[in-house]
């Protein structure tokens, strides 16, 4: 706590309007003011994620987004209401007097957690999560922050609690990010909340009728309720050698560490797969002085996901920095000798390696359940409470949701995060169905390109600012009539604007995205 309770005024009651945001110095702090409802709030400016600076972000009503990676909070209380960020944001007092705004100062913390209830050990009922990626690590919170005071048990098969899995591409993988930076919570958070967070634990099997889990230990636990987000399984190459060393992928943090090593020697890599991770893989071993070459079977990278002029303007990043494409191309093979020598395409062209990095996509990890359907891709499908079965719940990877549009599968860290967090609620009795409007990021060679909505095939692309000229753009993804998803690059405030348009059910139609000055009025009134 500040000792001396610093106040000072921070600006006159009529200098902001409802929706807007300010950042003030109180003293020698730093502080987010903001006005909704004719009311002020002050609060710590910066997001609780990763430091994001909340004053570029967008209020609406009480609800503050932050412009990185969409984390949101309440102004009012400060609590986080949304993911990624786990924590909440720590506020000040604020009083009016003759006409002036004024901020006492009353905490120097950066976050605070939200309220959960202690364990009771009176208590014998038992929750368990299978998994403890985002989904799992805010379910856990979920279940307190709802009032779930028994047993709280996550079984997974990595060595570690829950971590930072998107920094596992980015800046962990290039060493800029220390390990203490990739733990979420700390082993004393779990032993407070009583998450008994079980490491290199494998499940063989989960029965929903006997409420049955085994282990590959030899262990079977019963359970009460159970959440399935055993997250996905790295796609592999048909016809690849299993044996053959030198093959690896990127989904973990030991994954990481290891490519990290290998990039850290110069050797020469061939990334398999142009999408998200194999581009984010390939940025950061080219940063620690490998020699890359990418391998994908478009045409142009993300050309189904963004569109093809994105896609140019994003490989141009690459090749500028020394990375290699071979576009439009399969792999026919990998040569070696017991260990990985070479890639040859199916046109012939043989790229050497020493190692080769898989960015091929994943499938759902659901080979152990029993006696649950599975849809095509193997993932499970829920209700809008993210429930399967009596007392059975599924989020993250795995999780088949139904919206608007009929059901989806969506593999982000946010959606992740945010349905865990809905599904530990459901599990501790507070219901609230899952609405979320998807939304992820990616860092491609320093500049973040942030995604909301979903489209399942695009019919027409509308661009505010051209990708191939400008250093700040907007695209609108249409399909059957409709903007359903927007992707951009400098325009954090227009994407948050925009997502909170679809949460509500206030997207304007595409006859007036066409028109730039209508499109611009209607974004600034979200």
């Amino acid at each position: 706590m500040i000792a001396d309770y610093t106040e000072a005024p921070v600006c006159h009651v009529d200098d902001l309007v409802d929706g807007e945001l300010k950042e003030v110095r109180v003293g020698d702090t730093d502080v987010l003011l903001a006005r909704a409802d004719g009311q002020y709030y002050a609060l710590f400016p910066k997001c609780s994620h990763y430091q994001g600076p909340l004053v570029k972000g967008l209020l609406n009503g009480h609800r503050l987004v932050c412009p990185w990676h969409n984390a949101c909070f309440d102004i009012r209380t400060g609590h986080r209401l949304e993911a990624p960020a786990l924590n909440g944001l720590p506020t000040h007092e604020v009083r009016i007097e003759n006409d002036q705004v004024f901020v006492r100062l009353t905490t120097n913390q950066e976050s605070l957690e939200n309220p959960m209830v202690t364990p009771d050990e009176a208590i014998t009922e038992t929750y368990v999560i299978i998994g403890s990626g985002g989904a799992g690590a805010f379910a856990a919170e979920g279940m307190r922050e709802g009032g779930f005071a028994g047993k709280i048990v996550m079984l997974t098969e990595s060595g570690e609690a829950p971590y930072d899995r998107p920094n596992c591409s980015k800046d962990y993988l290039q060493g800029k990010a220390p390990d203490e930076w990739m733990t979420l919570r700390s082993e004393e958070f779990y032993q407070d909340y009583g998450i008994d967070v079980r490491t290199g634990q494998h499940v063989t099997s989960l029965d929903p009728v006997t409420k049955r889990i085994e282990l590959a230990s030899g262990e079977a636990i019963t359970y009460d309720k159970a959440l399935l987000c055993s997250g996905g399984k790295p796609n592999a190459l048909p016809g690849i050698d299993v044996d053959l060393k030198g093959v690896y992928s990127l989904r973990s943090l030991h994954d990481s560490q290891t490519l990290r090593e290998l990039g850290k020697q110069g050797k020469r890599v061939v990334i398999i797969g142009s999408s998200f991770i194999g581009l984010e893989g390939a940025m950061s071993l080219r940063k620690l002085g490998s020699e890359v070459d990418v391998v994908g079977l478009e045409n142009t990278p993300f050309e189904k996901i963004l569109g093809e002029k994105i896609g140019r303007v994003i490989q141009g990043w690459h090749e500028k920095e020394g990375i290699r494409f071979h576009l439009g191309r399969k792999v026919a093979h990998i040569e070696g000798e017991g260990t990985v020598n070479a890639v040859v395409l199916d046109n012939g062209e043989r790229i050497s390696a020493d190692f080769v990095l898989l960015g091929l996509g994943v499938k759902p990890r659901t080979d152990f359940l029993k006696d649950i359907p599975f849809e095509k891709d193997g993932g499970v499908k829920t209700d809008a409470y993210l429930n399967v079965k009596d007392g059975l719940y599924a989020a993250g990877d795995i999780a088949h949701y139904p919206t608007n549009d009929g059901f989806q599968r969506i593999e982000h860290w946010k959606v992740a995060g945010q349905q865990g967090h809905v599904a530990g609620l459901a599990m501790a009795g507070k219901e609230e169905s899952y609405q979320a409007v998807p939304f992820f990021w990616s860092n491609q060679q320093g500049k973040r390109i942030n995604y909301v909505g979903h489209a399942t095939k695009v019919d027409e692309i509308i661009y505010e600012g051209d990708p191939e000229k400008d250093d700040s753009f907007l695209a609108l993804y249409i399909q059957d009539g409709q903007i359903k998803a927007a992707a951009g690059l400098k325009r954090d405030q227009d994407i948050i604007a925009i997502r909170e348009l679809m949460h509500e059910g206030r997207m304007p139609a595409v006859e007036t995205a066409r028109d730039g000055v209508k499109w611009v009025k209607e974004l600034k009134k979200a």
